[in-house]
């Protein structure tokens, strides 16, 4: 279902196309630099293949309808990812319809308002074409720079899941927002 959807999105700066296996290569120098991912869920790539394999997971998730990620391109250079992940309808007897959106930019393209237009583009796209009820997001206490692109989108503050994972020696608390397409509309 997802890919009879318009998945290319432009915004005034940038163009949004669904990432690819081919971008391996673009990707590979941010993905392998052990400072990008200081704040996510994943490590440092360690070769090529693993950025190929992570491309090919991206690519079987959207095949099966529970992701969709996009390769955020500047002057038609792959600068960072976008993606909504999680994305569910119902669970038993529940129908929630929402995503988890996730993100990130290479540092020479970060503090210029990029990622809030990217997130802008897909957190619009998330409820006007995909039609979901919820956005949620995440990110660790200390990423200060996600922190504002989730409040200057509008996003409200759930809560703080304390001391939550545990990353390179640390427990880290994780904060929780989430966004209603009446929210969104309004």
């Amino acid at each position: 279902m997802l890919r009879e959807l318009p998945l290319e999105l432009v915004t005034s700066r940038m163009r949004l196309r669904i990432a690819d296996v081919a971008d391996a290569e673009v990707y590979f120098p941010h993905v392998s630099d052990p400072e990008l991912p200081r704040h996510m869920t994943w490590m440092a790539h360690a070769s090529i293949d693993e950025t190929r394999a992570w491309l090919r997971h991206t690519d079987d998730a959207l095949t099966a309808g529970t992701d969709v990620v996009w390769a955020i391109e500047l002057d038609g250079a792959v600068v960072g990812t976008i993606g909504l992940h999680g994305i569910c309808w119902s669970v038993l007897a529940l129908r929630v319809d929402r995503a988890e959106l996730g993100y990130w930019i290479a540092p020479h393209a970060r503090n210029r308002g990029l990622m809030s237009e990217a997130a802008r583009a897909v957190t619009g796209w998330a409820f006007a074409t995909l039609g979901l009820h919820k956005v949620w997001v995440q990110c660790t206490e200390a990423n200060a720079g996600s922190r504002r692109v989730i409040e200057k989108l509008g996003f409200r503050f759930v809560g703080a899941a304390v001391d939550d994972v545990w990353r390179d020696g640390l427990w880290h608390t994780r904060l929780r927002y989430e966004l209603l397409a009446t929210e969104w509309r309004a």
